[in-house]
């Protein structure tokens, strides 16, 4: 009798034991439902901390550049298909990115004013977001859209690019080292994702 009523208890506890971890895993289950799903978003690139991330505007007269041998590119012939555009009196041509302009019968190469428009952006530009502000970025040369047309403009001060022109200049500015293209400056910084260079200031 004592053997029957034994055996009687220990099945009551193994149906218990059972009930019990069937209710733990209904509560991991409807745990597990519940949580919102979990996205891998890319961050935009955090820089360093550096105390000369904007120094504004300064003169080309206060700025010691550090000339090294430019590279010009010319051609004796208008580039195929290339866009007219006249600015501020003066004539482009303005083909896959690249602006020329004409000079003894050479077509020189040379980079665009701010204030100007174009009707369609280079191929392969970048976009960079900088605040509130995306622009199109290719080359050195950032533009914003304006009602259609794409404006050459000065990016953001701490717009972080992540490469820069082949014919940069390396400006020296109260003892520190910068990188100049198009009259915008740029100070080297180390992201989350590598080396960019940021904007730090322009150059009149």
């Amino acid at each position: 009798m004592k053997k029957n009523k034994l055996i009687g208890t220990m099945f009551m506890f193994a149906i218990a034991a059972g009930a019990l971890s069937a209710s733990a895993q209904d509560r991991n289950r409807g745990q597990s439902n519940s949580r919102p799903e979990v996205r891998s978003n890319r961050q935009p690139a955090s820089p360093q901390i550096n105390n000369r991330k904007n120094i504004g505007t300064i003169s080309r007269d206060n700025a010691h550049f550090k000339k090294e041998k430019t590279k010009v590119v010319a051609t004796r012939q208008r580039p195929s298909g290339a866009e007219r555009v006249v600015y501020n009196n003066r004539t482009y041509d303005y083909n896959n990115g690249r602006f020329y302009i004409e000079n003894n019968g050479r077509y020189i190469q040379a980079p665009p004013p701010r204030g100007m428009r174009i009707k369609t952006l280079p191929p392969n530009y970048v976009r960079v977001n900088a605040g509130n502000s995306l622009y199109y970025f290719f080359e050195g040369v950032f533009y914003f859209d304006r009602n259609g047309y794409y404006e050459v403009v000065n990016p953001e001060i701490g717009t972080i690019v992540d490469a820069l022109p082949a014919d940069y200049e390396k400006v020296v500015y109260n003892g520190y080292t910068y990188y100049e293209y198009n009259g915008v400056l740029y100070d080297r910084v180390t992201t989350s994702f590598g080396r960019g260079y940021q904007v730090v200031g322009y150059i009149n």
